[in-house]
């Protein structure tokens, strides 16, 4: 027995609230009409409380983790034979991560409401990406949700490995950045001005580099808020440009030029759109909706654009291929693989191809920008502590010539 806090209209039209026990949502609405209440809101009173619960357990765990954590525990019990509906009941009352329980217990509810779970799970946009749902809709239409959502496990599987292995190259370099950071400043305002005085007590001069480091130490001191403050107008300006759908895909455009970044979006966007086409051209989804979805999954507007115009070609009458070429969503060897798919009739098998090949070449490009990172990194150290070497010992020298004197 839950209990459920309503508000709506009595018999009279008159506003009420207050609190009712039921077994479900649904026989909680029931029982208010048999009292004559028409109910506006209604929300179980444990699922609010899991609400609160979600916004202190927020940093616990990333989106991502949560949704394979959740699609994980619901695939057992669904391949096991229980409904959906009946996999979710269990769920939401066996979960005991606050977020994944208040997820559960939302979807169940939307469920009983008549909703599919696709459409349940875009309540949880931050959660369940764009290509997770469009993946769980095309499992439900075409009846393989669990061979659906096995595809869907391993894909999310394999970004994590990735995820956790490009996180785990940056922690060395961001370390030695942060340090030498650290380091400098510690050397720019307090040992350098002692230098500075012990110099001038002496009667001597300071060293060129050291009295440009001792320059550069002063603007920052005295134009700290300066410098502070255009860099968060610049970080204002950059998130209020991308608010904007103009700026949202010329940044998506932009980002596509960066050295070895551009060409991980590219490879990340290859990967996402063939693991998904091969879905659902699997499932037995047709060409046209299996690019319907694909163009909702895309999160960047640049290739979404470009995905809109080969769809419409696709429907006047072109070959995927010929569309995919000329609005350049793949390479020549994507292209050459969908084209002997499309001779052969077997789509769905060339679209797994090109996703194991730009799954390989998206691992190297990660490995390379882990690399530069890394020497970009170290190199930056070293200047850093060779520059300070370098002020510290002319000083030390100019010192002993002043005392010498």
């Amino acid at each position: 027995m839950a209990k459920f806090t309503y508000k709506g209209q009595d018999a009279l039209g008159k506003s009420v609230s207050g609190m009712i026990d039921a077994n479900d949502r649904k026989s909680a609405i029931t029982l208010l009409r048999t009292r004559g209440i028409n109910a506006t809101a209604l929300v179980e009173s444990t699922m609010a409380t899991t609400k609160k619960n979600v916004v202190s357990f927020s940093f616990g765990a990333s989106t991502s983790k949560i949704a394979l954590n959740f699609l994980q525990k619901f695939l057992q019990l669904h391949a096991g034979g229980l409904p959906v509906g009946d996999a979710i009941k269990i769920m939401r009352m066996r979960l005991t991560n606050p977020q994944e329980k208040y997820i559960a217990e939302t979807i169940h509810r939307d469920i009983c409401e008549g909703k599919t779970i696709a459409a349940a799970m875009r309540g949880f946009p931050d959660i369940f990406t764009n290509n997770t749902v469009c993946m769980i809709e095309a499992g439900e239409k075409t009846g393989n949700l669990v061979a659906v959502i096995r595809n869907l496990i391993d894909f999310l599987e394999t970004k994590q490995a990735i995820k956790k292995k490009f996180i785990a190259g940056m922690a060395y370099p961001a370390t030695v950045c942060i340090i030498g950071f650290v380091v400098t400043l510690i050397f720019l305002f307090f040992v350098m001005p002692k230098l500075q005085k012990m110099l001038t007590s002496l009667g001597g001069e300071l060293p060129a580099i050291t009295q440009c480091l001792i320059n550069v130490s002063h603007f920052a001191f005295r134009y700290w808020w300066m410098i502070a403050g255009g860099t968060v107008l610049a970080v204002v300006g950059f998130f209020a440009y991308k608010s904007t759908e103009r700026g949202r895909y010329n940044i998506h455009k932009w980002a596509l030029h960066i050295p070895i970044i551009g060409g991980i979006i590219k490879e990340n966007f290859y990967c996402q759109t063939a693991n998904l086409l091969a879905t659902l051209l699997g499932s037995g989804i047709n060409t046209t909706e299996a690019m319907t979805l694909a163009e909702n999954a895309s999160e960047n507007l640049y290739f979404r654009k470009r995905f809109i115009e080969s769809k419409k070609m696709i429907l006047d009458g072109v070959s995927m291929t010929q569309a995919f070429e000329q609005n350049e969503i793949f390479p020549d060897l994507g292209l050459d693989l969908l084209s002997v798919g499309e001779n052969t009739g077997d789509l769905a098998s060339s679209f797994r191809e090109v996703f194991r090949i730009y799954h390989t070449a998206l691992l190297d490009h990660l490995g390379i920008l882990t690399t530069a990172v890394t020497a970009i990194a170290m190199g930056t150290a070293f200047a850093m502590v060779t520059v300070l070497a370098l002020s510290v010992i002319t000083s030390v020298l100019k010192m002993t010539t002043s005392m010498h004197i």
